[in-house]
């Protein structure tokens, strides 16, 4: 049974409020037959590529379908998700993210502030992965009009990432793929669509 997300304690919920906005929240989550171990793996691996649609946010690179061996480890403000750095996360359990500071004119006119989490929840022999962001729009239509546009893309491209991580979460969690490196240098922040629009 899916666990509501109003039970689950996420790290940017505790996040203050910015003055002068309103706090939007998205919520994405997709069941993955595989253990957190595995999940996270793939997790890591957002810090250079999107697993999304490449061609729009990977510079028409495919994103590994391999486990990277010569990823290094997690670190509190290295860059994640091209666009965002991690502020928090706890091995096998949950990654969160501040987004590029500061947001870029004319868009800093709407958006102030975008926070995201990805976290593994386990519960009645199911794993499931969420991922909940939290934007911090000006108190206007325009700002209102502007996160309803912003949610309608995150949808299509955060749904292919989900469905991405939980394929090759599971054949991990099957021993069906295999590891490899990579050349980091290839691998840089301003490949990204959120990169290109609003950093």
């Amino acid at each position: 049974m899916k666990k509501p997300s109003s039970e689950l304690s996420f790290s940017i919920d505790s996040l203050p409020d910015m003055p002068g906005t309103e706090r939007r929240n998205l919520i994405r989550t997709i069941g993955i037959d595989a253990r957190p171990h595995d999940i996270f793996l793939w997790l890591t691996q957002l810090r250079v590529a999107p697993y999304s649609y490449d061609f729009l946010d990977n510079g028409r690179r495919k994103s590994p379908g391999f486990i990277i061996e010569n990823l290094p480890p997690l670190r509190i403000n290295t860059h994640f998700l091209l666009a965002f750095h991690i502020s928090e996360f706890e091995e096998d359990s949950f990654i969160a993210c501040r987004f590029c500071e500061p947001v870029n004119p004319p868009f800093n006119l709407c958006l102030q502030g975008l926070y995201i989490e990805y976290r593994i929840a386990v519960s009645d022999n199911e794993t499931r992965l969420w991922c909940k962001v939290s934007g911090y729009i000006r108190r206007n239509a325009v700002s209102r009009v502007f996160f309803s546009a912003f949610s309608l893309v995150n949808k299509i491209m955060m749904t292919r990432q989900l469905k991405n991580i939980k394929k090759y979460s599971e054949l991990a969690f099957a021993g069906k793929v295999g590891g490899g490196k990579i050349n980091l240098c290839d691998y840089f922040q301003g490949s990204g669509i959120h990169w290109w629009i609003f950093c």
